[in-house]
Formats: structure tokens, C-alpha cells, sequence
């Protein structure tokens, strides 16, 4: 199925996210995923490892560059308060 799904990521790592959907995909689903960090936008190929109805799935990606990872590191270190 080529149909785009449109969900909200959270608890992003550069190993994957949860991806918040009313009705998710089913487990071991294989999936590209397209993922906006500010103005970037991240091409990734994930499978679903966890799948909780009404709430979303955990997606985990499958080899992600390094300048991908990359992006995402500097994204979270980005949005990290680190308090003194």
C-alpha cells in the first residue's frame, strides 16, 4: 500500500519514534517515513515494533545514514534544555 498516513512523532531517538495515530498500522508493517525537523526533512525506511490502537506504533528505522543520524542528533541536542 503506497497510501501517505499522516501521524505526529514523538520520543524521537536516531533509532526511531513513536508516531502518535488513532488507528495504527499493524505490528512488523514495513514503512518509509518522512520526518520534518525544522525545516529538514528526513527520508527513512522503519518497521512498526509496537502497535497501541488509539494511541500509535513504535517505529524502529533500518539503516539510517550517518548524515541522517547525524541531523537528528543536532535536532534533539537542539530542543535539549540542559540545566546547570
Amino acid at each position: 500500500q503506497a497510501a501517505p498516513i499522516w501521524g505526529k512523532a514523538v520520543d524521537l531517538s536516531v533509532g526511531g519514534c513513536f508516531v502518535e495515530m488513532s488507528i495504527p498500522l499493524a505490528l512488523g508493517t514495513k514503512l518509509k517515513i518522512g520526518l520534518w525537523l525544522s525545516e529538514n526533512k528526513l527520508l527513512l525506511n522503519g518497521k512498526v515494533m509496537n502497535c497501541r490502537p488509539g494511541f500509535g506504533i513504535g517505529v524502529q528505522f533500518s539503516a539510517v545514514p550517518p548524515p541522517a543520524a547525524e541531523q537528528i542528533r543536532l535536532f534533539l541536542k537542539s530542543i535539549t534544555q540542559i540545566r546547570s
